[in-house]
């Protein structure tokens, strides 16, 4: 059996949530003892938090797909055909041009 584990792009992703946090409230207590405002302060470092979490996301994700571009190449040599972009994690997003699953409550369905 094969030991799966994550990839580069995938732990760095998981690493941004707990940077994010941990930078945001550092940098936001550090901002309230400055202003002598301590929830504007963790306000503040929790958008300051997010703004990480979101570079960490962003750079995970685009490893990700270079990880998975680079094993469609060697599994498949260069005629592998174009990879799927999409985010392994959003399975559940539409995409444009998607048929939906489930007619639209305004649509008339079988009789009535």
């Amino acid at each position: 059996m094969e030991e799966q584990r994550p990839g580069s792009g995938e732990t760095m992703r998981r690493v941004g949530l707990g940077a994010g946090l941990a930078i945001g409230m550092g940098v936001g207590v550090a901002l309230g003892a400055g202003l002598n405002n301590m929830g504007t302060g963790i306000a503040l470092g929790l958008v300051i938090g997010a703004a990480v979490m979101v570079a960490f996301t962003a750079a995970g994700t685009r490893m990700q797909r270079e990880e998975q571009r680079r094993r469609a190449e060697a599994e498949g040599g260069t005629d592998a055909g174009p990879v799927d972009d999409r985010d392994a994690d959003a399975s559940g997003r539409d995409l444009p041009g998607d048929q939906p699953d489930q007619p639209s409550s305004g649509s008339s369905g079988a009789g009535a």
